[in-house]
């Protein structure tokens, strides 16, 4: 197991996690961090409660964003945006193309979007 601490208006919260999750809730903390910090800095110090709810809403507005972005692009924008998508699929997950299936390959996105 490892350990990944979270330092919060100076306390320090500790989570374990699976070795080879380490680093992606390492990269969480570091940019909900960077969340909390922007709250801080625009509002002071407002209450840990209040503090952590903004920073909730900015990543939850972040997140229907992108998940707006991804609908546009599943309901068939232009052929060059669904290209990039599938590229980008492709690059993450080291397959070869297949143009053939280009359906198949949005199939993650899909599922993803679905949340």
């Amino acid at each position: 197991m490892a350990e990944v601490p979270f330092t919060f208006n100076q306390r320090t919260y500790r989570f374990q996690c699976e070795e080879h999750d380490a680093q992606r809730l390492t990269d969480i903390v570091d940019y909900l961090s960077s969340k909390l910090d922007a709250v801080v800095r625009e509002h002071g110090a407002i209450g840990d409660e209040r503090l952590i709810l903004m920073a909730a809403l900015m990543v939850t507005d972040e997140l229907f964003d992108a998940r707006a972005d991804v609908d546009e692009l599943l309901e068939g924008s232009s052929p060059a945006a669904r290209s990039a998508a599938i590229r980008s699929i492709r690059d993450e997950s080291g397959e070869e193309a297949d143009e053939d299936h280009e359906d198949e390959d949005l199939e993650p996105v899909r599922r993803r979007a679905k949340g």
